[in-house]
């Protein structure tokens, strides 16, 4: 009795006395648990890691199945007025409507803009924290992981109560998305004995030992076997870091995609209960131009900003790939489609059809868009609309297009895996990158040539001085420990920790150096200015690359400005799951960019220097999701780019 006695106090000593606060995890306490603010951000962001980790298996985690077994159906549990909106996404899960785990999972399917749409707002109009996470949960057991971590990317940019916290990156989360699959399967054949140490032999421990051991996992029973601290490699590297092989830009290209899809269905949405109120409106369209007509007529009720935006991605993709060929002398739509394959481990199928008949199908497949186009604006009246109706027109038929494109050239069966199928691997596909350029021709062709008259004093551009330019590839490692074939990740006490060393996929990419540019801008009398800075190849207006933009009040004489570019080479770009677990907070840049990645801000130099075009425009300051303002002042230099 008196030895278990001493066991117990020695017990209770280490272990500081037992209490619910200790046995339940921060992230599944009430509401009434007292939390520090920062100890309580810094378990949310556990808990989305925790989620995230090996997100293509089983969830193992006791709390979290626990907390996602049951549908969360409680209209007080959502915001106020959400279940109408979320009633008929609540219906398709219980008739098994929504992809579950382990089948394929495509952009293209009819019903997949609907159903990111409703796992979005499950999770974004979760009431609280606590409701937020069992609707995580569920979804993350539940549905298919592409569409759930789609969905979880967009949610948590959107909610308060996270959006202070920070993702993996995708290309982390899902690396089997934008991996080969010679690394894919590299990885998973990575032992766990590579990357955690193993215990020594060691004398029989006393109870004393055995029992502080168990309080403290930290303080290991044996002594570790000295392991090399150098990350395990697996080479990814090629002679070009060509921008349809970089992770970063398709996973931004996947978000963008998304954000589009589901803007673009809310607004269908929205439009179909106005014209069920409105009397007037209780007519049959003849077709999408028609509709888009009733859109135009109420631009007051635009679904959103990224249909512009998504044809601002378009245009700074196709002309940094038109500066890459340039620069490297090579065509990047003859680039070799690298195997791909899905989470579940099937090959990505490519097209029998040779070059000339997919040309072909891509010079049909604008034809008829564009006299959709034609057909739209026959009857506009102010020239201004046209471009504007032309883009929405286009981002609003994106899907349809990609399908039915998709549905022409590929003669397997739609259950197979396409390179159009995905938003993670369209970059990498000629064929879309060939849709892309024909796409940015076709809205291009619809500006209003001639630019607006401004009745505001002009403003000028006496001087422009730009820095060194230059660009470099840098060595990147991605983290590909979700790729892992080892379940041990998933239990509860979660064995990242007992990592030493990393799992990393090694790639090159481009970056470019630091720099500036000095402006110096006149005035005759005080005016608020939009400067944007562009670059293009010489000889060509169009496309073009957004360097800089920025709004300013200029007051009467001489205004200077002086904008500073940093490097990406540290800091820079998504953090590595290994680096916010090891992290005793989250890190947030407070930054929303809808641009292409910062290190992909300059295209590519040549080692001579590739002769480009910096184009400056001064114009009036637009509203809010409206064009840009008239034109006061337009000013072109010839800058060189290099690369080293």
């Amino acid at each position: 009795m008196l030895r278990l006695t001493l066991v117990w106090l020695c017990f209770h000593d280490l272990g500081g006395g037992w209490s619910r606060s200790r046995s339940l995890p921060l992230w599944n306490r009430e509401p009434e648990d007292p939390i520090g603010r920062p100890a309580e951000q810094a378990e949310r962001q556990r808990f989305l890691l925790d989620l995230l980790l090996q997100v293509h298996k089983p969830l193992l985690h006791q709390e979290m199945t626990a907390m996602g077994s049951r549908l969360n159906e409680e209209p007080s549990d959502y915001q106020e007025g959400a279940m109408r909106s979320l009633r008929e996404f609540l219906d398709s899960v219980h008739e098994n409507k929504v992809p579950r785990p382990f089948g394929n999972f495509s952009q293209l399917d009819k019903a997949m803009p609907e159903q990111l749409l409703g796992v979005y707002r499950f999770l974004v109009l979760a009431r609280d924290w606590y409701s937020f996470q069992r609707n995580a949960c569920y979804a993350r057991i539940h549905f298919h992981p592409i569409l759930f971590v789609n969905a979880l990317q967009l949610a948590v940019e959107e909610r308060e109560d996270t959006k202070d916290l920070r993702l993996p990156a995708m290309y982390e989360v899902l690396p089997q998305l934008f991996f080969e699959e010679e690394v894919i399967l590299a990885a998973q054949e990575v032992s766990w004995q590579q990357l955690a140490p193993t215990r020594a032999a060691s004398p029989k421990s006393s109870w004393l030992e055995v029992l502080r051991g168990y309080l403290s996992p930290s303080r290991p029973l044996d002594k570790e076997e000295p392991l090399n601290a150098d990350a395990v490699v697996i080479d990814d590297e090629r002679k070009v870091a060509h921008l349809s092989f970089d992770v970063q830009l398709s996973s931004y290209w996947n978000n963008l995609i998304n954000r589009l899809i589901i803007s673009i269905e809310a607004w269908k949405e929205s439009e179909r209960d106005m014209r069920i109120v409105d009397g007037d409106r209780q007519m049959a369209f003849r077709g999408p131009t028609d509709e888009l007509k009733f859109q135009h007529q109420s631009q007051n009720r635009l679904y959103s900003r990224f249909p512009q935006l998504f044809f601002d991605g378009i245009e700074q993709f196709v002309a940094a790939l038109m500066m890459e060929d340039v620069a490297t002398g090579q065509i990047s739509m003859e680039l070799i489609n690298p195997p791909l394959i899905t989470t579940g481990g099937v090959p990505f199928t490519g097209t029998s059809m040779d070059t000339e008949a997919v040309r072909g199908v891509l010079s049909q497949t604008i034809e008829h868009l564009q006299a959709q186009i034609n057909d739209a604006v026959s009857n506009v009246t102010q020239p201004s609309d046209i471009p504007f109706i032309a883009l929405h027109l286009v981002a609003s038929q994106y899907l349809n297009i990609c399908r039915d494109l998709s549905l022409a050239i590929n003669d397997h069966g739609p259950g197979r895996p396409s390179m159009l199928g995905l938003a993670t691997a369209n970059l990498r596909d000629p064929i879309y990158r060939s849709l892309l350029f024909r796409l940015n021709r076709l809205v291009s062709s619809y500006e209003v040539g001639a630019p607006l008259v401004s009745q505001l004093p002009k403003a000028s551009l006496e001087s422009i001085f730009v820095s060194h330019l230059r660009t470099f590839e840098q060595i990147v490692d991605t983290d590909l420990i979700n790729v892992m074939d080892q379940q041990l990740l998933q239990t509860h006490r979660n064995n990242l920790r007992l990592l030493r060393r990393r799992l990393v996929a090694r790639q090159r990419r481009l970056n470019h150096g630091s720099f500036h540019i000095t402006l110096e801008l006149s005035a005759p009398a005080e005016i608020s200015v939009q400067t944007d800075l562009y670059l293009a190849l010489r000889n060509q207006s169009r496309p073009r690359m957004h360097l800089d933009g920025f709004v300013s009040t200029l007051r009467k004489g001489i205004n200077v400005f002086q904008r500073h570019f940093s490097s990406c080479t540290l800091g820079c770009g998504d953090a590595t799951m290994s680096q916010l677990y090891a992290t005793n907070s989250p890190a947030t840049d407070g930054t929303r960019s809808h641009g292409l990645p910062p290190h992909l801000l300059v295209p590519r130099g040549a080692e001579e220097g590739l002769k480009l075009q910096l184009i400056i425009e001064l114009t009036e300051p637009g509203l809010e999701n409206e064009w840009s303002g008239a034109i006061l002042h337009k000013e072109t230099t010839d800058v060189l780019i290099f690369h080293h």
